[in-house]
């Protein structure tokens, strides 16, 4: 059995180095493969030098590091396990490489799904096993949550989907405007969505009627009871995802730019060591 692991119980983790005793940052998202469904690792957000010198952060690989006491301890005595090393020993082109969480889900046939809000993968082999959907928190806590299972999900795609914003910012259907989503199979439109108010208010409603078999008088009075507790906060929770899609509940464009600008970085540097090794071979 594989031992899965969710992007949303790493994320925030605190880093330490394995081979001395200090913090390294704190952990920022998951990066994944190009054109797999594999996590590749994470992004480690180091804290700038002396407060005012901004450091780069730190890729660490997926068996670059273990957990201990609710922390991530870093391999940074395995040269293959950070960095340049890492890009190295991965063998994927980085500038392609993809943050998932916070990327639009939408479907071949063009339905949109909602954002990726964490990703269920291996341990060992960062294969995707799931990825749940969200809409923003007002709209989750009325519909509810859709959790696509692994073989439902294609990869990212550039060209198809949302045209890309930052948060707060309409995204113009405009040519030079990138477009990208995670593509998922048509089926996964479906599926049915977990929690919710809509969800429980529908639950107690098939209670009580099965309860009314027994006592119609008392049904009766627990669904109307239902109902009217059910109601305004089904029509606020509504009021507010509306206003959550039209501000744009995530920065995907602000955080597409930030990844890729990382990765550029991480190319930089790792051509330089490659350049350095063949001038001295």
């Amino acid at each position: 059995m594989p031992n899965l692991i969710s992007t949303k119980d790493y994320t925030g983790l605190r880093a330490v180095s394995a081979s001395k005793d200090k913090k390294i940052g704190k952990v920022r998202t998951a990066v994944f493969h190009p054109s797999e469904r594999r996590c590749l690792g994470f992004i480690v957000k180091r804290p700038d030098a002396a407060l005012m010198f901004h450091r780069k952060d730190l890729f660490v690989a997926l068996g670059g590091f273990h957990i201990a006491d609710g922390q991530m301890v870093v391999h940074d005595d395995d040269p293959t396990a950070t960095d340049r090393g890492a890009v190295k020993a991965l063998g994927v082109n980085w500038e392609k490489s993809v943050i998932w969480v916070g990327m639009p889900l939408m479907t071949k046939s063009g339905e949109f799904l909602g954002y990726v809000s964490s990703v269920t993968f291996d341990s060992q082999t960062g294969e995707v096993e799931s990825v749940t959907a969200e809409s923003g928190a007002a709209a989750d806590a009325l519909l509810g949550k859709r959790v696509i299972p692994g073989n439902m999900v294609k990869g990212f795609r550039m060209g198809q989907g949302m045209a890309l914003a930052p948060v707060g910012q309409a995204a113009a259907e405009d040519e030079d405007v990138p477009k990208g989503a995670i593509m998922v199979a048509d089926e996964a439109a479906d599926l049915a969505a977990d929690g919710g108010v809509a969800a429980a208010a529908g639950k107690a409603t098939a209670v009580a009627t099965h309860k009314a078999k027994k006592t119609v008088v008392r049904a009766k009075r627990t669904v109307s009871e239902q109902t009217e507790k059910a109601r305004p906060v089904a029509e606020k929770a509504a009021k507010r995802a509306g206003e959550a899609v039209e501000a744009g509940s995530f920065a995907v464009g602000k955080q597409l730019g930030k990844a890729s600008g990382m990765f550029a970085a991480f190319k930089e540097e790792f051509d330089k060591a490659v350049k350095s090794e063949d001038d001295q071979a």
